[in-house]
């Protein structure tokens, strides 16, 4: 991969995690289930770093392979291998061909879990920020402590399971960022105080929102083989181009395409190896 410079621009803040995915018949009848190297964190990481170099804070078991990150333009300062506990497992079961529905169970072991002890210090550095899913309290936790010490553009994003159980809180914690990524059925948070807002529309592609300024970056019609991680894969790319070009409807465009082709395969690692509009 070609060298970018030295200078982290965008750091994730999210979990390195294995994905076991199931997907129930699609093998002659028989249930198909796939397991690859997941997590919020690793699917904005991983296309991101196709653009610019890229930091990630997260925590790793002794049984992940860190081959594809140390050989992509990725800062590892902020990643620990934590030795005597396994990696986190995301379990997905679709219920649907498209992906739209599907049941989620994590397991989750305590020492993978990333705190803000993790955050590097000259992370603070970089451009932006993301704070990826995650329990909203540790959300919170790095919000306030990198808009103590930085002046990086933060963005979050949320999940489905917290938002059953955490809505409210959620909603202060997208109002004091700088960029918020919701998914359409979050209409809970559409009326966010974020100043930018990037609304995820699954097929349809993702509206930008800030101020008078409003646009859709559509996406194009691709079987769906696995979305998970799809709107993550836009986060990464859509900050990762931000970081080079300050133009948003290019680099929304760029990163509804990546996520795009991701779905059409497993996983994301597939892209650091896949033509892709740069």
């Amino acid at each position: 991969m070609n060298d970018m410079g030295t200078k982290t621009n965008v750091v994730i803040v999210g979990n390195i995690a294995f994905d076991v995915n199931t997907f129930p018949k699609r093998m002659n009848g028989k249930d198909e289930i796939v397991i690859n190297n997941g997590g919020a964190g690793y699917y904005s990481l991983i296309p991101a770093s196709i653009y610019t170099k890229t930091g990630i804070v997260a925590r790793v078991g002794n049984d992940f392979n860190m081959s594809t990150l140390k050989k992509s333009n990725i800062d590892l300062s902020g990643l620990k291998i934590i030795k005597d506990t396994p990696t986190i497992k995301f379990h997905h079961t679709y219920l649907t061909d498209d992906g739209q529905i599907r049941t989620f169970r994590p397991e989750v072991y305590e020492k993978a879990m990333i705190n803000i002890e993790d955050f590097p210090k000259e992370y603070y550095e970089a451009q932006y920020i993301h704070i990826a899913t995650n329990f909203p309290s540790m959300q919170k936790q790095f919000i306030d402590m990198i808009r103590k010490n930085s002046k990086a553009t933060i963005s979050i994003d949320t999940h489905e399971a917290y938002m059953e159980q955490e809505s409210e809180f959620i909603k202060e914690l997208f109002n004091s960022v700088d960029i918020a990524f919701i998914d359409k059925e979050f209409t809970q948070l559409l009326d966010c105080k974020a100043p930018v807002k990037i609304i995820k529309m699954g097929k349809n592609g993702c509206r930008y929102l800030y101020k008078n300024n409003s646009f859709v970056a559509k996406t194009q019609e691709r079987k769906v083989v696995d979305k998970t991680g799809a709107g993550d894969v836009v986060t990464g790319v859509f900050l990762a181009m931000m970081s080079k070009t300050n133009n948003p409807k290019k680099s929304l465009e760029v990163a509804v395409n990546v996520a795009t082709k991701s779905i059409g395969n497993y996983g994301v690692d597939f892209l650091l190896e896949k033509e892709i509009e740069r």
